[in-house]
């Protein structure tokens, strides 16, 4: 399982180290809002942060450290949203209930950590993050496990898994042009991505 602890070089362990690691974090955040991935350098988070580079390289070693760090920070508090949405449920909801109370969840996480948005995309570009992205996905399938038989699922616990691996795939893709579209564009892209869930999941229910 990774950490994003896994991509830094030290961790602060001082209160005032970590006040300055969290405005390193938080510049970084700002800079993906205001430029996406493009405006996002090392150079530039030490001026937003108002840190020595030297600083900034005692905790990430490059911008692809930073950037790692950051997108499995989000995809890890997602899929403890994505947890607690199901755990929410009760044993015998309805498939066109939950799935899209879950892609709502997603849209709130992406919603309320707007630099989130400009890092959908690198999850399918990134193999280390994919990996992550692809467990989270795995996690979800095991945290929906319950409704298996309530919805009908026809297959095995590998096909259950797959089918929701495939899905992340898809919705991902669709969540990054949801997040990059204009507030009208973005509604109806997510109200797509919910009809394909229940379309897709249908095809191995009884």
């Amino acid at each position: 399982m990774t950490s994003p602890e896994d991509f830094l070089l030290a961790t602060p362990l001082q209160a005032r180290a970590k006040v300055t690691f969290q405005r390193i974090v938080d510049a970084a955040k700002d800079l993906l809002v205001e430029g996406g991935l493009a405006g996002l350098s090392t150079d530039a988070v030490a001026q937003r942060a108002e840190v020595n580079i030297a600083t900034l390289y005692k905790y990430f070693a490059n911008r692809e450290a930073l950037i790692r760090y950051l997108a499995v920070s989000f995809s890890q508090a997602q899929t403890e949203s994505l947890r607690a949405a199901i755990a929410s449920f009760s044993p015998d909801a309805p498939i066109h209930l939950v799935l899209p109370q879950l892609i709502d969840t997603m849209v709130r996480d992406w919603t309320r950590e707007p630099s989130s948005r400009a890092i959908q995309s690198i999850f399918l570009m990134d193999p280390i993050l994919y990996a992550e992205y692809s467990r989270a996905s795995v996690d979800v399938a095991e945290a929906l496990g319950q409704f298996r038989d309530p919805w009908g699922f026809e297959g095995t616990e590998d096909d259950w898994q797959r089918m929701h691996a495939v899905f992340g795939d898809c919705a991902i893709a669709l969540l990054d042009r949801a997040a990059k579209s204009d507030p009208e564009e973005q509604e109806k892209t997510v109200n797509e991505l919910k009809a394909l869930a229940l379309a897709y999941f249908a095809v191995r229910m009884r």
